[in-house]
């Protein structure tokens, strides 16, 4: 195809510009134009620039460089139909920066942030360094950055009018899921999202402790709001997200609104799970009010530094000797705790849960695990949090594949901790399933057919204590699994907690086709760094 036929689009190495050229549009022409401009270090000044013709000279009043270019009838495009391609003015000029307006820079990195909608002004300095031996202000490059973003995704508003299109995609293709969202009826504008996979929620019931934490982040970058979660741990300790939202502010109303969603997501069958969160007020009226039967525990790190030998106590008469020395040094603390609505201490823990967390890290994981996501647009960042829910479903179902144990890691790894100790016992026999357990700081008694220990470790964790695991080391068959819980077992897990799939949006819509790839890459990325 010869240069006089040849339709060119604007890329930013190797620019061709000579009669005949022809550009898509006059967007296209002016920043061929500019990128030749500063490529070659000159300035140009745009003489008209309209729906007909786009005319440019050197910006310096003595030379005699100049090209004008004409829309066509036939196809719209932009041709050279006028160039004086030689400047006469003296020396080269060193004013190119100029030309490097916003909406230049804008087009000109756009593929850096399609790859990392989050790069730093700094590395699209680096970037236009390198390549232009550009330096600019960091203000134009953080609005150069944005207006990138928005060539890509759209504006804030663009992107909200997706919405209902994100919604119709993710409940056809997860039948059964609790997805939902809210406009504000004043003036109609994007006020909150709910997301929550319903084979999320089977695995949930069929194979995972019942304990979930509550807890909310900040959205980063120009799509402000906060990110609330509920999670919970699967079978190996890993995370498991129930269900995110999108909502404005962290407030009493909006905690209403999610513990409210999550219920209906749970199918309503809440009564024995045990939450877990941080002291926020919103949350503790609202579990008062809709849930007032439930366990509440509170992040003990919210509580108190200080109250960690109070706080794990898993007996009451360990826990009051503890409250005993606490109450000598400060009467006020002991007071304040003694009168907490909220579960703080593990003596009073459920043993139905088989946890004995007394801390939220789950859901600061969960924060930390979607940290680099935070920053993007509300349809793009509940589609890309899908899209690694559904990657980290399919990596833990290939993980089972190299598993040989009825157990799943995590209880082999404690087994293993717990039965290399060098801590002495001295095990004393009542009968062939129980017996006296001592060392020189405590006695307990193990009974084996029922799994439990009068420390209540293993009662509260599901899985052998080290007294325990003392008495199992004395029988000759030594048959583990027998003494775990069964939400320790690697059938529970694999057939229970995975089964199942997350389906992905292949088609949200014309728009959002462009970003599918580079979501699926940053996905594998996060992955991998987790």
């Amino acid at each position: 195809m010869s240069i006089d036929t040849q339709l060119l689009q604007v890329e930013m190495n190797d620019i061709v510009i000579a009669l005949g050229s022809r550009f898509n549009d006059s967007s296209s022409f002016r920043q061929a134009l500019r990128t030749k401009a500063i490529k070659e270090n000159y300035a140009i000044k745009f003489i008209k620039s309209d729906k007909t013709m786009v005319v440019a000279r050197c910006a310096h009043y003595s030379c005699n460089w100049r090209i004008r270019a004409s829309k066509l009838q036939e196809d719209g495009a932009y041709e050279v139909r006028i160039f004086k391609n030689s400047h006469t003015c003296p020396g080269m000029n060193r004013k190119g920066n100029k030309q490097a307006t916003t909406e230049w820079v804008a087009n000109a990195i756009k593929d850096l942030v399609k790859w990392n909608p989050s790069i730093t002004p700094k590395a699209v300095q680096n970037e236009l360094e390198r390549e232009y031996n550009l330096s600019l202000p960091y203000m134009k490059l953080w609005r150069s950055r944005e207006k990138a973003r928005d060539l890509i995704f759209g504006t804030v508003e663009d992107d909200f009018r997706w919405v209902p299109t994100l919604t119709k995609e993710l409940v056809s293709k997860n039948p059964g899921s609790h997805i939902c969202y809210e406009y504000d009826q004043a003036d109609m504008s994007f006020k909150r999202y709910f997301v929550s996979f319903k084979v999320v929620i089977d695995g949930f019931f069929a194979g995972c402790r019942p304990f979930i934490g509550l807890d909310a982040c900040h959205l980063k970058g120009k799509y402000l709001g906060m990110l609330m979660s509920a999670i919970t741990l699967d079978g190996n300790n890993g995370l498991y997200p129930l269900a995110f939202a999108i909502v404005k502010s962290e407030s009493k109303s909006s905690w209403y609104w999610f513990i409210e969603q999550l219920i209906k997501a749970l199918y309503g069958d809440v009564s024995e799970i045990c939450f877990i969160s941080d002291m926020e007020k919103g949350i503790e009226e609202t579990i008062k009010m809709l849930l007032p039967m439930v366990e509440h525990r509170v992040c003990i790190r919210h509580l108190w530094k200080n109250l960690w030998s109070a706080a794990n106590a898993y007996t009451q008469k360990d826990h009051d000797r503890y409250m005993t020395d606490l109450m000598s040094l400060s009467p006020s603390i002991y007071s304040y705790l003694s009168n907490l609505h909220f579960v703080w201490a593990r003596k009073d823990f459920s043993l139905r849960v088989k946890n004995h967390y007394n801390c939220n890290n789950l859901s600061e994981s969960f924060n930390s695990w979607i940290s680099d996501v935070r920053d993007k647009p509300v349809v793009e960042l509940i589609d890309t949090v899908r899209a690694m829910l559904m990657v980290q479903r399919t990596r833990r179902s290939n993980m089972t594949n190299d598993w040989m144990s009825n157990l799943v890691p995590v209880a082999e790894d404690y087994i293993r901790k717990i039965t290399t100790t060098e801590e002495q016992f001295i095990i004393r026999p009542s009968s062939n399933t129980v017996e006296e357990v001592v060392n020189r700081n405590e006695r307990q008694e193990v009974d084996l057919n029922q799994m439990e220990c009068t420390c209540r470790v293993w009662q509260m964790i599901g899985l052998p204590c080290r007294h325990a695991a003392a008495f199992i080391c004395t029988k000759e068959y030594q048959d583990w699994p027998r003494y775990v819980h069964d939400l320790f077992h690697v059938h529970r897990y694999c057939y229970k907690i995975i089964n199942g799939f997350l389906f992905s949006c292949a088609y949200l819509s014309f728009l959002y086709i462009t970003y599918l790839y580079y979501i699926f890459l940053d996905i594998v990325w996060l992955m991998e760094a987790q």
